[in-house]
């Protein structure tokens, strides 16, 4: 027996949550908000967060966000361009917060790790969850060489040191540290000849320094387990990096291939793969079926090594703009600071704090987002961080616990859902400012006349979830010519019709033609595909919605007189229902857009909703005046 089909039904099966908190990654704070920012990342989790708004109420979702301050990046532009850290911070984030607004996304709070309102409470935050990892033995300190500038009086990250790459067959002279993007050799950093510190044009020197590094994988089995409960609902190439990564592993030179076929047979079940190097990666299940495998291949002969570079990170530096490090746990990490990734990824729950002190409400109840297992955390971030927001997150998230060895319980942060995006293309070349093809948010609107609302819906049809997509011009110019034709047109009929014909008042009538039967149909696919982000599904089975109106107008002809009364009240009704719906559910794709058409629709604003998809449109209802809706863009 088939369930039954009807909107009530269809919408009582999607899961909401009691609450949610939507995250964005966030910028550093050291220049504009460009085009790659705003369809990574922050237009995806706005209209994220407005679906999940449809779904469960305004007061009920928190979408936060803010600049990452610390670290060498901004204190380095600021030291270039002779200001302050937090001059320089503070310009950079003015102009940012300006763009969010623009495009419309709707920020709870757009503030900063440095920032006055956030900053005391966001230290306290991240030097709790150092002492639970430290007490939970989850941070090992390493000794290591960092390199050091003597005229700054400060050490340097990598990035910031160059110099002559020691392959002899290479000229280059602006190598990296260790490795060369001209040749691709890797070396150590004391081989790199006649080094130079980009910042100061001083000679550096290696020195010893002591740091904490986070071990992952001491909770390699609990990480599994969390994200085996993720198989069904997370994007594909999400779960292949990180199972790729997380599963415990050892590697071994393919000289050893044979040998290892002769007991494969017996191993614990794995997996096995070659790596670069000419070497054999043999993937196991869980910690004790790697060491019962290990022994295996070592009592065969073959050396084998645990491939586990991923799972220890250090997670403090040598720079002082930053969150100190409690000095009471460990000697000698007096003056350390956390490292941004880290601390960037506790942020969210400090930003949080603040836009609930921002709302009139006890900061305090950050706990009601971030520590229910009856809420839900969805972050939205670049493909290129993943291995952040998920492996390492992850694991601080059971460092942090009283237990780390099982999964959150209530009251411990609960771990989050991860949706990633590949990276924008300019007419298909990467962004480069070099290339001339390096575009901020405000460009497109300032310079060449595009609204917000037709950029966040462009950007809402490419398909970033899946690989790495392009912002074609002439493909954008054509989607802006139909949003301007026939969606406007969807939306224009029935009104001018309604004006008229009928006084201003949407008649009495009942649904006509196929509009039940592809509403039925349009509310099991939107909210299907909204809960998986799948945005442009969500947007091409919108737009086929919409034209159901022009078909109605094309046969039952509501805007003339001539025809049939009963047939043109219905099809007038229909049309006004379909708008309504559409109304609601492209409200989180083009805000300002849908705004406009809300008032000229005269529908209160607690409209947007999911559940006003179960009823009828108002009876004799007046409606306000046409707007201008999607704007025409001229071309050259």
């Amino acid at each position: 027996m088939r369930p039954k089909q009807d909107i009530p039904t269809i919408l009582s099966r999607v899961e909401r949550p009691k609450k949610a908190v939507v995250t964005a990654g966030m910028p550093y704070a050291n220049g504009p908000v460009h085009i790659g920012h705003l369809a990574g990342a922050h237009v995806p989790a706005d209209i994220y967060a407005r679906w999940t708004k449809l779904l469960i109420g305004q007061d009920n979702v928190l979408f936060v966000c803010g600049t990452d301050d610390h670290g060498s990046t901004s204190e380095v532009a600021a030291k270039k361009l002779g200001k302050t850290t937090q001059e320089f911070i503070g310009e950079v984030h003015a102009k940012q917060s300006k763009t969010m607004e623009r495009y419309s996304i709707g920020l709870d709070t757009y503030t900063g790790t440095s920032r006055e309102e956030n900053y005391e409470a966001h230290k306290e935050l991240c030097q709790d969850f150092l002492r639970k990892m430290h007490g939970n033995g989850m941070l090992d300190k390493k000794t290591s060489e960092q390199w050091f500038d003597p005229e700054l009086n400060m050490f340097l990250p990598d990035r910031y040191v160059q110099g002559e790459c020691p392959n002899s067959e290479c000229s280059n002279t602006k190598a990296y540290s260790d490795e060369c993007d001209v040749c691709g050799k890797n070396y150590d950093p004391h081989e790199l000849k006649n080094p130079v510190s980009t910042v100061s044009d001083a000679t550096p020197v290696l020195k010893e320094t002591d740091h904490w590094y986070l071990n992952m994988w001491k909770v390699t089995d609990q990480l599994i387990e969390w994200l085996d409960t993720k198989q069904k609902t997370w994007r594909k190439p999400v779960l292949q990096e990180v199972f790729g990564t997380v599963y415990p592993s050892v590697i071994f030179s393919n000289k050893s291939e044979a040998d290892y076929k002769e007991i494969k047979g017996d191993l614990p079940k794995h997996k096995s793969r070659y790596a670069p190097g000419k070497k054999v990666v043999v993937q196991f299940e869980n910690l004790a079926d790697l060491e019962t495998g290990k022994k295996q291949l070592t009592d065969k002969g073959i050396e084998c090594e645990l491939n586990d570079a991923w799972a220890h990170r250090a997670i403090t530096r040598d720079v002082s703009w930053g969150i100190p490090v409690p000095t009471d746990l460990d000697e000698g990490m007096e003056g350390k600071t956390l490292y941004v990734w880290p601390e960037s990824l506790i942020a969210p729950i400090s930003f949080t704090k603040v836009a609930l002190k921002k709302k009139g409400l006890d900061p305090q109840t950050y706990k009601d987002f971030w520590t229910d297992p009856d809420a839900n955390i969805y972050q939205f971030l670049g493909t290129d961080n993943v291995f952040f927001y998920v492996l390492m997150q992850g694991a601080m998230w059971f460092g942090a616990q009283e237990d780390p060895m099982r999964q959150a319980i209530k009251g411990e942060f609960q771990q989050t859902d991860i949706f990633s995006n590949f990276h924008l293309q300019i007419n298909g070349e990467k962004m480069s400012k070099s290339k001339g093809n390096f575009y901020t948010g405000d460009q497109l609107i300032d310079e060449m006349g595009y609204s917000a609302d037709q950029v966040r819906y462009f950007l809402s049809t490419l398909s970033l979830s899946e690989k790495a997509s392009n912002f074609d011009f002439e493909v954008f110019n054509a989607k802006n010519a139909f949003l301007a034709g026939p969606m406007n047109a969807s939306f224009e009929k029935p009104i001018s019709a309604c004006h008229k014909q009928f006084g201003g008042v949407v008649p009495k009538g009942e649904l006509i033609g196929k509009t039940e039967k592809e509403t039925l149909k349009i509310v099991q696919q939107y909210t299907k595909f909204m809960a998986k982000g799948e945005y442009p599904k969500a947007l091409g089975a919108l737009e086929n919605y919409a034209r159901i109106i022009n078909g109605l107008f094309n046969q039952y002809k509501p805007h003339d007189d001539r025809f049939d009364e009963k047939e043109r009240t219905d099809a007038l009704y229909s049309s006004f229902y379909i708008l309504r719906n559409i109304l609601i559910m492209l409200s989180p794709f083009a805000p300002e857009t849908m705004e406009k058409l809300r008032k000229s629709l005269n529908l209160p604003e607690s409209v947007y909703s999911i559940d006003e998809l179960k009823n009828a449109f108002p009876e004799n209802h007046k409606i306000g005046e046409q707007d201008v809706y999607f704007p025409a863009v001229e071309t050259e």
